[in-house]
């Protein structure tokens, strides 16, 4: 690769995620901004513009295949919900700052000037480049790995923010999204008889406490406590 615009090895990013490329220029055209490729006088569609329509259905496919096969208990509706969670221009964001794809795009110099490298839709469409790159190259095997794996924290809070009635899960989504630590719940009192036990609990982020709720058990005041957070949020 050019020196321009290319940041550190691509070997480097093969490692980070977790397969080697039996066709390298995969791997290259997808990392290809168009911006670059415009102004390198190659034609249009790019390759790495078809590389992300691939990637964006095959992360459809498979996460919503991780979800039938983990969730029997829900429904259409909510699979959908979660699906979209899991496959929104935010997560794609998260994920891709993650595995630190910015540093190795090839970028016009336009692009590189206003910022590009650090901004959300190029990062996004960047890393479904390069889940279809892997798909061609790999096969789906490869990508349900690298999803699996990928997008391990973002699985965990889209699932617990899944149901209908999930204030917990809207708040660990609500702090994972601002970039916020998640938030942690203590049962600071418990009164009453066995049979009729009372539970208050409080919410942090950090050391900042967020909210309390009160319950029947431990559960409802969590629960109570994260709907009030919310609203102070």
């Amino acid at each position: 690769m050019e020196t321009r615009g290319t940041g550190p090895d691509p070997a480097e990013l093969e490692q980070r995620l977790g397969h080697a490329f039996a066709r390298p220029e995969r791997l290259a055209a997808a990392l290809t901004h168009r911006s670059y490729a415009a102004e390198a006088g190659l034609p249009e569609p790019t390759e790495s513009q078809r590389l992300e329509f691939l990637g964006d259905a095959a992360l459809g496919a498979v996460c919503a295949e991780w979800l039938v096969e983990r969730r029997p208990d829900w429904r259409e509706g909510t699979l959908t919900k979660v699906r979209s969670r899991l496959t929104n221009e935010e997560t794609l964001e998260r994920v891709a700052r993650r595995l630190g794809l910015g540093g190795f795009l090839r970028l016009g110099r336009g692009e590189e000037r206003s910022g590009g490298r650090g901004r959300r839709s190029v990062l996004a469409d960047a890393l479904e480049a390069v889940l279809g790159a892997l798909w061609l190259d790999g096969g789906p095997a490869v990508v349900r790995r690298a999803f699996g794996e990928w997008f391990a924290d973002e699985i965990a809070a889209a699932v617990d923010a899944g149901g209908d009635d999930n204030p917990k899960g809207e708040l660990q989504e609500r702090l994972q999204r601002d970039g916020k630590d998640s938030p942690r719940y203590e049962i600071v009192e418990e009164s009453g008889p066995s049979h009729a036990r009372h539970f208050r609990a409080t919410v942090f982020r950090g050391e900042e406490p967020l909210g309390e709720g009160e319950g029947a058990s431990k559960r409802e005041a969590e629960m109570n406590a994260a709907r009030q957070a919310l609203k102070r949020l």
